[in-house]
């Protein structure tokens, strides 16, 4: 007996267990994400660290003006968490200032804000391919846990939503599995084109300062320095391919996401979903919608709608530091890793309903093939002869009310005898 509502007024009816916490956490995500500027305000921090160091190991300030810079950088660091207004550079200088004194003026010694704002973008989307790498194999991991308990779970296997051959619920979970493959090895290409440091290019053309940018490209994490200072504060081509991979990979959810709804509705009814990933009606009592399913499918045109917008930007622009860009916003990551979390969740909670794969294979004509090559290993047709043999036994078949399981010898004589002009033996 299903229990009456309790505490979650939106969980009742064919869907009273807890929402999944995938989705709770995919939901919160979305309900209140953070600027870009907010989210990536800790990768300016680490540059103001690094480079304050930097100038003090090169004597360019003094030992005594790096330490206050980076106490004062600190305290600045904690009234930003509650003032988002101070996350732009010159709120944070001018912050700064207040906080130890014009001292805190010489903290951007041979830097411009083009260096800077280059860099903390190329840290925060570096940690960012970081954690969508690890959410896509976590997700294969739990994709091929899954498969290995649905190895006997035959199903038809269908193209254009028709039956076509015979496979397994394992077989097409692994298929999901090798294409987050190609999305871990995608993100990985990313990471080494956006782990590289733009800090010593200032404003585009490097600076006077004898500044030592392989020491602040150690201190920040980097694997390499972006050469041509020119192109450090030009090239955003790295998020461009983030937000492409990204589309790529939600477009794979998508489809996942589109032949789970179509298999567990209630005409083809061979999975069924846990209720910790399904709503329900307020008026309809036996519904139980694949909701998530369907906005994971919205999420993946966020995703392309994203990368659209990050490349026409693009389009005649000048190749140098500009500000005519669309940026790949937090959101987008943030329901990137969320949507996979959720679609990993749901494949493991699927319930393959046996019986009814069975029921629909002996109903289809998916085995035929099988039969068609049959008939070329026994009697030395070619793969079109026996072909055309097939398609006449099928339609016959189809016409008089016969399973597939239910094809005698006798009607395969018949059709041999219509397309080769004789029997089989």
């Amino acid at each position: 007996m299903v229990q009456s509502k309790r505490e979650d007024w939106e969980r009742f009816g064919r869907a009273s267990k807890a929402s999944s916490p995938w989705i709770q956490e995919l939901y919160s995500w979305r309900e209140s994400p953070p600027s870009f500027d907010v989210a990536s305000y800790y990768g300016q921090i680490l540059i103001h660290r690094a480079h304050t160091v930097m100038l003090a190991e090169e004597n360019i300030i003094t030992h005594d003006e790096a330490s206050k810079i980076i106490t004062g950088i600190k305290k600045v660091e904690q009234i930003a968490m509650n003032d988002p207004k101070l996350v732009g550079y010159m709120s944070t200088e001018t912050a700064l200032i207040k906080e130890i004194g014009e001292i805190g003026g010489k903290m951007h010694i041979g830097r411009s804000r083009n260096d800077l704002g280059h860099s903390q973008r190329r840290i925060y989307y570096r940690d960012q391919v970081n954690r969508l790498i690890g959410s896509v194999i976590d997700f294969r991991k739990r994709l091929t846990d899954t498969a290995s308990n649905h190895l006997d779970a035959v199903m038809p296997g269908y193209t254009h939503w028709r039956q076509a051959q015979p496979i397994t619920l394992a077989h097409y979970i692994m298929a999901h599995v090798e294409a987050a493959g190609r999305t871990v090895e995608r993100l990985e290409g990313v990471y080494d084109r956006a782990n590289l440091s733009p800090m010593g290019a200032a404003a585009f053309a490097g600076t006077g300062w004898p500044v030592n940018r392989y020491r602040t490209m150690e201190l920040l994490g980097f694997d390499g320095l972006v050469e041509n200072t020119h192109d450090a504060v030009a090239a955003i081509d790295y998020f461009m391919e983030l937000s492409a991979a990204l589309s790529i990979h939600m477009s794979n959810l998508s489809r996942l996401a589109e032949d789970i709804q179509i298999w567990s509705s209630d005409e083809f009814k061979l999975i069924e979903l846990d209720e910790a990933y399904a709503g329900t009606s307020s008026i309809m009592p036996q519904k139980k919608n694949p909701l998530i399913l369907e906005q994971v499918k919205s999420y993946s045109a966020e995703a392309l709608g994203a990368m659209v917008s990050t490349m026409t930007s693009m389009k005649g622009v000048s190749y140098t530091n500009i500000v005519d860009r669309t940026m790949l916003e937090p959101v987008i990551i943030d329901t990137a890793v969320g949507s996979t979390n959720v679609m990993a969740g749901l494949v493991q909670t699927i319930v393959p309903l046996r019986e009814n794969m069975m029921k629909r294979l002996s109903e289809g004509f998916s085995t035929m093939t099988d039969l068609a090559d049959t008939l070329v290993r026994l009697y030395n047709l070619s793969f079109r002869q026996a072909h055309d043999i097939i398609v006449n036994v099928t339609v016959e078949a189809l016409k008089e009310g016969v399973k597939a399981e239910d094809i005698t010898s006798e009607m395969i004589e018949s059709a041999s005898e219509m397309v080769i002009g004789k029997p089989l033996r």
